[in-house]
């Protein structure tokens, strides 16, 4: 296995991080004292820190009046366009036996797809479109399953990342930054996952669709529980991404934060960085190697010393669960559950939280002292807030924000089709911008190549996503024919 964590002896690891927590404190305490933090102030009667957060600039308006030039496209035929470009349906394979099988009809799974989708069902989707009932029921259920339709989201994200855009929508040279959240959805029928939250759901049930977001491309996702701990699921929803797009470092809100993710996730090799709200909560997080003694004469000191010796004895138990992990035998949910149950003293429990505070302290220190990296950890954020209001669009076409389905299955497989809806029209946008993108860049066009690559993919406004659907049409988008007099201004 190939896992950062196993390659070296554990004293040497410690030993660099120590010197680096060293080295992070007296630095960040020695900036606070001559005022190089700027976002920073301390205030020495009350004793406490205070945070000043940069306003981050506006670009709704000029992405809005982007897309509102662009010509109004059905979204059959943004699906249509997609799969010629990328061949997703390819990948929804049917069940029947080798000899049995019929090659599927684009036109039919389009619409099933479309239908689940957008809470419309077949029986709504057979009235409002040119497909009949019985072709979609047996589509349905012949063709969408949870790995079919995983394979096709993929399929997608593979070719977005191949799209001459996808480098731009980087805002870190140095990492490849992925968000983690969860959106709550209702359902109509109770099932065994949904969950009662009178907050989200009123006196209905509903389930959380947790998703992997990069550069705006939806990797990865899954239902969970309404009353599930999101911090559970944030190394699994990253190890077990299928696609080719492997990001290395992995923001969330609060809620991804527990006592073992910051080491989990350094064993494995991404960054975990999560964007914190409440600065005195942080520097209650904030520890040592050394005695805490020798930083009294620190503004922030820390709470405590990190027991590196307990670290070092429970080395053999820490691997077997690394191991555990790497080979996909255990979920982290599963893991932090049974740590859980032991008692306080259990000595491999308190070393993994040992751990997890010293790559907590090291990251806290970076985050308080690189504005830039703040920066970055809330534009990670926001962009999965995008993708949950395009979700939330494509969901309430059929009326309400919920997931259709009988079980648990069923409601998995609506949610999977909704991330493909969404993944296709992300690359539909995509291929716009790197069509504009190509052209600006050969005219030497540096002012709207600047635009181009701050514009959001994740946009809706110019795609009619209800109505009557045509899908037996070979209607195909001609992107220059699409963006014919477009000016950027």
């Amino acid at each position: 296995m190939d896992i950062p964590f196993l390659r070296q002896p554990v004293d040497a690891q410690l030993d660099a991080l120590t010197r680096e927590l060293r080295a992070q404190l007296l630095a960040f305490n020695r900036e606070l004292k001559r005022g190089k933090l700027t976002h920073l102030t301390y205030d020495k009667d009350a004793k406490t820190l205070i945070w000043h957060k940069p306003k981050g600039e506006n670009q709704k308006v000029r992405e809005q009046s982007f897309y509102e030039q662009l010509p109004y496209c059905d979204v059959a035929d943004v699906f249509r366009f997609v799969n010629g470009q990328c061949h997703f349906l390819s990948a929804l394979t049917p069940l029947q036996p080798r000899y049995a099988k019929k090659v599927a009809n684009a036109d039919s799974l389009m619409a099933v797809v479309i239908a689940q989708a957008m809470n419309h069902g077949n029986q709504v989707m057979a009235r409002t479109s040119d497909i009949p009932y019985h072709v979609l029921e047996t589509t349905y259920q012949q063709y969408l399953r949870q790995a079919s339709l995983q394979a096709a989201n993929d399929r997608i994200s593979n070719a977005i990342a191949a799209l001459p855009i996808f480098p731009h929508y980087s805002f870190d040279l140095d990492a490849l930054y992925g968000a983690v959240d969860g959106q709550k959805f209702s359902i109509e029928r109770p099932t065994v996952k949904a969950r009662h939250s009178r907050k989200y759901f009123g006196r209905g049930k509903g389930v959380v669709a947790y998703t992997l977001l990069c550069n705006h491309v939806p990797l990865n996702g899954y239902l969970i529980g309404a009353h599930d701990f999101e911090a559970h699921h944030v190394f699994d929803i990253w190890y077990r991404n299928t696609s080719d797009v492997v990001p290395t470092a992995i923001t969330g809100d609060m809620h991804s934060v527990n006592k073992a993710n910051f080491a989990i996730l350094h064993w494995f090799g991404p960054r975990f960085e999560p964007r914190f709200t409440n600065l005195e909560d942080q520097l209650q997080e904030l520890y040592s190697a050394d005695d805490p003694a020798l930083y009294e004469k620190c503004l922030i000191r820390p709470v405590g010393q990190i027991d590196q010796q307990l670290i070092i004895s429970e080395k053999p138990n820490i691997d077997q669960i690394v191991a555990t992990l790497g080979l996909k035998e255990m979920t982290q949910g599963t893991l932090i559950r049974k740590l859980c149950t032991y008692t306080a003293p259990n000595p491999t429990r308190r070393a993994i939280f040992e751990f997890d505070k010293l790559i907590r302290s090291i990251y806290t220190l970076r985050y308080l002292r690189d504005p830039q990296l703040e920066r970055n950890v809330h534009r990670s954020q926001n962009r999965v807030e995008s993708y949950h209001q395009l979700r939330s669009t494509i969901a309430q076409v059929g009326g309400k924000k919920e997931l259709t389905g009988r079980t648990d299955i069923g409601i998995e497989i609506s949610n999977q089709c909704a991330r493909l809806i969404a993944n296709a029209i992300i690359y539909y946008n995509s291929a716009i911008l790197s069509h504009l993108l190509t052209k600006c860049e050969a005219s030497g066009n540096a002012k709207a190549v600047a635009l181009i690559t701050k514009i959001s993919p994740a946009a809706w406004r110019h795609i009619l996503l209800n109505g009557h659907y045509t899908f037996q049409s070979d209607k195909m988008i001609d992107l220059d024919a699409l963006l014919a007099g477009l000016e950027l201004g």
